[in-house]
């Protein structure tokens, strides 16, 4: 069996601060990616090579080749696993289709939300039970709910009568729950005019539970990265990407930002997520800092079935903030051409009980046929 250096040594968790942030992702990922030799398909010692993590190897130590489901670690794959797919009864709704074109006919813009809440952290520390039990709700909008994030058997989605309106039952205490939806703009819930002009900072949504109410505006929907961290250790995660029609695929990444005690860097473990909300694959890698005193990322993208999607590298750094920082960089194929790009921030509680990672992704494929 090939050496397989990238199995977790830790237990899982999930945690962060997400601050929205303005990243110009391709310079800083470009300056450390672009000394490649010409992009030829990778020679056969890339897809056979030990893996042993390295910041100052072009791919970070790792290969090209496939690898077990999960890493062939049944504890990744326990975590993040697969979301269940809620069949939402406006999918279908005639009004809400109609509101995705405006007065011309051309599709709008499709935003999609991922909230996640309860013990990110994964912090050991939090033993009492927290009610999340509450409601989404869109003024002037709709919601469609497309995954329910890791909810147990006695938390449930109640049955949905508004199309502005979403509400659940949950409860956390040693891990987390979620949703990820769609939101629709519209005038407001009563109009039937489907090409009725829409005032984007008129569409407000409310995110309100007892431990914790926010709202925010469609327009600061977009690239939203936030997060908020409660008294109790408990916190709530929100991300956000806005799809344009012609664009090309790009979703959500979130998993564990694991501190290593004893010098710069760590390692990261999680989903790779579409849109939609489909989960697309794992991920796993490592950070710290190469001979050059750069603070560097490696890690490699797989499928659910193990896979080969992308060897991902770029920079990373501390925020504002003790314990915050962002990432920001891409993927490359087996043929060592950059595939996409990818931004995100990550928080670590302490150096006991780790952190935890939010971002986006995007595929670059405008020029491509």
């Amino acid at each position: 069996m090939k050496n397989n250096v990238l199995r977790s040594t830790a237990n899982t968790g999930l945690p962060i601060f997400l601050l929205f942030i303005l990243l110009a992702v391709s310079g800083i990922w470009m300056t450390g990616c672009s000394e490649d030799p010409s992009p030829t398909a990778a020679g056969g010692d890339l897809y056979t090579r030990d893996q042993v993590p390295d910041a100052d190897d072009p791919f970070g130590g790792y290969d090209f080749g496939d690898e077990d489901p999960a890493f062939g670690d049944p504890n990744l794959e326990a975590v993040f696993g697969e979301d269940d797919v809620y069949v939402d009864p406006f999918e279908n709704d005639v009004a809400i289709r109609d509101f995705d074109r405006d007065r011309e006919g051309n599709l709008r813009d499709r935003i999609f939300l991922m909230i996640t809440w309860g013990n990110l952290h994964r912090d050991s520390t939090i033993q009492h039970w927290t009610d999340w039990t509450g409601s989404l709700a869109v003024d002037n909008g709709a919601v469609l709910l497309k995954r329910v994030i890791r909810f147990e058997p006695q938390d449930r989605i109640l049955p949905r009568t508004q199309r502005d309106l979403l509400e659940w039952e949950s409860n956390t205490m040693p891990a987390i729950d979620g949703i990820l939806v769609r939101i629709v703009a519209c005038p407001n819930p009563d109009v039937t005019d489907a090409r009725a002009d829409i005032d984007s900072s008129n569409v407000t949504i409310t995110f309100d539970t007892e431990p914790f109410t926010v709202s925010f505006t469609l327009d600061q929907l977009p690239n939203l990265k936030r997060a908020v961290t409660l008294d109790d250790g408990n916190a709530v995660a929100f991300t956000a990407v806005r799809v344009s029609p012609d664009a090309c695929p790009r979703g959500f990444l979130r998993g564990v930002w694991r501190h290593h005690p004893e010098r710069p860097g760590g390692v990261f473990f999680g989903k790779w997520i579409s849109e939609m909300g489909l989960h697309e694959g794992f991920v796993k890698g490592f950070y710290g800092v190469n001979a050059e005193g750069e603070k560097v990322f490696f890690g490699k993208w797989i499928s659910r079935a193990g896979r080969f999607r992308g060897l991902l590298r770029g920079r990373w750094d501390t925020g504002g903030e003790r314990g915050t920082g962002w990432f920001a960089g891409g993927w490359i194929g087996r043929d060592r051409r950059v595939q996409g790009r990818l931004k995100g921030e990550w928080r670590r509680n302490d150096e006991r009980h780790g952190g935890f990672f939010r971002g986006v992704w995007a595929k670059d494929c405008e020029e491509r046929p």
